[in-house]
């Protein structure tokens, strides 16, 4: 008998050993092919099996990331104020399917509930363009979530559709549900997730920042790409804000926790053992919602149909297993937990890079249960780009020639062709964008969107006999191309 449990004990090593290696080895090769910058950490039935750390927090001083390394995890926060909600829910202080009014006294919305903010069902509109007038006529404030409703009130903003119609997703819904935290509990939201999740899950390096803008000494910099052809990344401080409530406002609750991959572990491990939320309020919030019409609230992304919980969102995986995630992104930053349910085996990431967390999760949890997986490649679209950028463009041609014989080398989008080939020519770099879409029509030749789009920028060109050449090819591939159909009535 003792020999058997040794035996066991040793094989269950050597598996874990070999998992261990297999996934250092994943992540070496992203790594390499500058794929993954940042803090990955993976536990597989609950046991952490792997954990490491890639890159710099700061590239201009060459410091390198380590487990003290603290990341914003965006909209990953979200699932904290959910969590913080069905906290109160338990105790009995609210009901979620109360009106946001009982709360919130002065919201517009008679017939929005607090589910109905959770799972993004609300139809309050979001905050994007809500203070533009009020940042012209005050420029030196900083917004918040008290200014929410007042502005909604004074812009007498009207819902975008009735509350359970639709699923859209929306800050603004998570604003307003960390501000019910506030006024149930008596206590700053940041105080209240301090003392009721950082604190019971043991996450030391975790806090909600008072300022945003203010950084802890261990606190990454953030790094993106400035464009769709860039293989080199820039410091995202010197880029603009696309909006002028970026760069105006200190929201909290739909994201702006800084963590780290430990610490989101200590979390995941608590929030999924029952030790921050009873069976039932998990349960609940981990549930696709559903519509009006009776149908699940969901999402199409990453080549998946995802539905919307309570703060997660949830898929099947192919062996018909329960994945729930959230992912969080904002300039030059990602975030991700993953979980399968089934198996307790989750990966966490944040990369200050803005790496592309959800394709590399969901292929470590199917490395980690040793099912086929597929290793992430380099953008082909970026490789090309940045050969024609060079000038370089019968590098550019070699290279599509090769892929085409080889499509295993590169990871080839037609969405990310397609915004390259539209972002050259909004820069009047015309030759670019018509190699661009030229190079897309080879690899995606049954694409009647790809068609459409090259079409329009002969179109622009002044290439009005390619342009309808091109519409046609569209419009034969989708006979329902109506903007195609209507192009070519008014060329011909």
């Amino acid at each position: 008998m003792k020999k058997q449990i040794v035996l066991y004990f040793t094989t269950l090593l050597f598996a874990s050993n070999i998992s261990g290696q297999e996934i250092k080895d994943f992540f070496s090769a992203l790594a390499k092919n500058n794929l993954f910058n940042g803090s990955v950490l993976v536990s597989k039935s609950g046991e952490k099996v792997f954990s490491d750390f890639y890159g710099y927090s700061n590239i201009e001083k060459r410091e390198k990331i380590n487990e003290k390394s603290q990341f914003t995890i965006a909209s990953l926060s979200k699932t904290f104020t959910s969590v913080a909600i069905l906290q109160l829910k338990q105790k009995g202080k609210l009901n979620i399917d109360d009106p946001v009014q009982k709360y919130l006294l002065d919201f517009p919305y008679p017939n929005v509930s607090i589910r109905h903010l959770l799972n993004h069902t609300s139809g309050v509109v979001n905050y994007y363009r809500l203070f533009d007038k009020a940042i012209k006529e005050n420029p030196e404030k900083i917004f918040s979530n008290v200014d929410l409703i007042p502005a909604l009130i004074e812009n007498k903003v009207q819902l975008s559709f009735a509350p359970g119609d639709k699923w859209e997703y929306n800050n603004v819904n998570y604003c307003l549900a960390a501000l019910i935290v506030e006024k149930i509990s008596g206590i700053s939201f940041r105080d209240y997730l301090e003392k009721n999740i950082f604190e019971p899950a043991k996450m030391k390096d975790s806090f909600l920042p008072k300022n945003r803008r203010l950084k802890v000494s261990n606190q990454v910099e953030l790094y993106t790409y400035p464009n769709f052809y860039s293989t080199s990344v820039v410091n995202v401080q010197t880029l603009k804000e696309t909006f002028l409530i970026d760069e105006k406002s200190n929201f909290y609750g739909p994201g702006g926790i800084v963590s780290t991959a430990l610490d989101l572990y200590k979390y995941q491990k608590a929030l999924f053992s029952h030790q921050l939320l009873g069976k039932n309020e998990l349960e609940e919030a981990l549930t696709p919602a559903k519509l009006n019409d009776g149908k699940i609230a969901s999402f199409r992304a990453y080549e998946k149909e995802i539905a919307y919980g309570l703060g997660w969102a949830i898929y099947t995986n192919d062996n018909k297993e329960k994945i729930v995630f959230h992912d969080g992104l904002n300039t030059g930053l990602t975030s991700i937990l993953m979980y399968n349910s089934t198996r307790n085996n989750a990966v966490i990431m944040l990369s200050n890079t803005a790496s592309p967390v959800f394709m590399i999760a969901d292929e470590v949890l199917k490395l980690i249960d040793n099912k086929p997986y597929k290793m992430p490649l380099q953008s082909l679209s970026r490789v090309y780009g940045s050969l024609l950028e060079s000038g370089d463009k019968e590098k550019a041609n070699l290279l599509i020639e090769e892929y085409l014989k080889k499509p295993d080398s590169y990871e080839a989008s037609e969405r990310d062709f397609n915004r390259m080939g539209y972002q050259f020519l909004r820069s009047q770099k015309t030759d670019n964008s018509l190699q661009t879409f030229a190079a897309a029509a080879l690899i995606f030749p049954n694409s009647s969107n790809v068609f459409d789009s090259y079409g329009e920028a002969l179109l622009q060109s002044g290439k009005k006999e390619d342009a309808i050449k091109m519409y046609q090819k569209s419009v034969e591939l989708n006979p329902d191309n109506e903007n195609g159909k209507k192009v070519l009535k008014e060329l011909l």
